[in-house]
């Protein structure tokens, strides 16, 4: 296999791996409310959504996604610059 090839082979494995590592850290605002949250804490969601360890738990889901996103477009230039001509 031709180097350049399998340089942007490998970058483009490194994309899916990076959505599979995002996949696992994002939550959404309800699931962050179950994990994060007291079933005795509120009585609603919006309640729960003003806890400490929920708005921690959002904090990092929203850190994966823009983390993520800068990882993915980082591999995309690096294949689109090693790209073979």
């Amino acid at each position: 296999m031709d180097p350049d090839w399998a340089n942007a082979v490998g970058l483009s494995l490194d994309i899916i791996v990076a959505v599979f590592l995002m996949y696992g850290i994002i939550v959404s605002k309800k699931k962050a409310a179950e994990v994060g949250g007291s079933y005795w804490a509120g009585e609603t969601d919006e309640e729960n959504l003003k806890l400490p360890p929920v708005r921690d738990c959002l904090l990092q889901s929203r850190n994966a996604i823009i983390g993520g996103l800068f990882l993915i477009a980082s591999f995309v230039l690096q294949i689109y610059g090693s790209w073979p001509r």
